[in-house]
């Protein structure tokens, strides 16, 4: 049977169309992002937010924004094979999950993001968390770091944000609370209240977390992530993440980088 010309090359076009269309969906990223409200928004202009503007700029890959709070982005992003998750760190990630099978990669580390103690009154002496009742601790739901704290962490109070635990300490509701460093100091300076609270000067049980670009470990993402590597190391080295992320962040010393994919 012969076919008119016209039919080829609608048949051909369909073809094309398919093929481009693949080609489009094999290049598309979700990035899943912890919404947190002091420091990534989608729309502040600053800290996070600016810093994967600069980051992505020119990237070929077509990245789709899914803002949510820290356990649903956790629990999206672990079921999405074709995706990233920012800011997080896979150790802590793997914890918060329950799942030591998701086999992840993660980018060159932005900035540090360290598990402080909050209390509303000076202690004398070293403060940690056996001090207080742990129903009398509070922290931020969907923390990937008091998983961490063991069976003793499964009492202590979530708060959805940095405001409701100060708010909490500030009618004695709360004996103490487990705060993210930076986040914290950032809620306080918004909050224009940047020395209400006292904040243990080390990190509890020295958790200090890498922060970084993590993604299910594959071809695809591997390449990604070796064009962000250098992005990253370069806004660290010359002083652009400092100015990004703020005098309350620190950035990740590349020069003693530890490879951190687990």
């Amino acid at each position: 049977m012969t076919r008119s010309p016209l039919w080829i090359t609608s048949l051909l076009c369909c073809v094309l169309l398919f093929a481009g269309y693949n080609a489009r969906a094999a290049e598309e990223v979700s990035l899943y992002i912890n919404y947190l409200p002091h420091r990534i928004t989608g729309d502040s202009g600053k800290q996070y937010d600016l810093f994967l503007e600069e980051l992505f700029k020119d990237v070929e890959h077509e990245l789709v924004y899914k803002y949510g709070p820290l356990k649903r982005s956790a629990t999206s992003f672990s079921v999405d094979r074709n995706s990233c998750l920012f800011p997080t760190n896979a150790w802590a990630l793997k914890a918060s999950l329950g799942d030591q099978s998701l086999r992840l990669i993660s980018s060159a580390p932005v900035d540090v993001v360290s598990l402080r103690l909050y209390t509303k009154t000076k202690h004398s002496g070293p403060v940690d968390v056996d001090r207080f009742q742990p129903e009398r601790i509070g922290y931020i739901l969907g923390s990937g770091a008091i998983a961490l704290l063991g069976d003793r962490s499964k009492r202590f109070m979530p708060l959805s944000s940095e405001e409701q635990l100060i708010r909490m300490l500030e009618l004695d509701r709360l004996d103490a609370f487990l705060g993210h460093h930076p986040d914290t100091a950032l809620a306080l300076d918004d909050l224009n209240k940047p020395d209400m609270l006292h904040v243990t000067p080390a990190a509890i049980l020295d958790f200090r977390l890498p922060i970084s670009v993590v993604c299910h470990d594959s071809e695809q993402f591997r390449s990604f992530q070796m064009k962000l590597d250098p992005r990253i190391k370069e806004m660290a080295t010359n002083g652009r993440l400092q100015d990004i992320l703020g005098s309350h962040a620190e950035i990740f010393d590349h020069a003693n980088e530890v490879k951190q994919d687990f």
